[in-house]
């Protein structure tokens, strides 16, 4: 089940970051072609989805508690 998080609009103390750290990013929204641009995790980095898959795959499933 995938979780919504909501995005933080406005800086938060106690979080893990400083003042300093919020004001320094500068996230603008995505234009129309940039989104457009975008592909797959598993297109542009075929091997590495690989590799991650394997190492997932190689952790087999947790183990049930009763």
């Amino acid at each position: 089940m995938a979780v919504k998080r909501e995005l933080q609009k406005a800086f938060q103390p106690g979080r893990g970051y400083t003042r300093e750290d919020w004001d320094a990013v500068d996230s603008p929204e995505l234009t129309d072609e940039e989104m457009r641009q975008m592909r797959p995790f598993r297109e542009v980095f075929p091997e590495l989805a690989r590799e991650i898959d394997k190492e997932i795959a190689a952790r087999g499933r947790p183990t049930q508690k009763t």
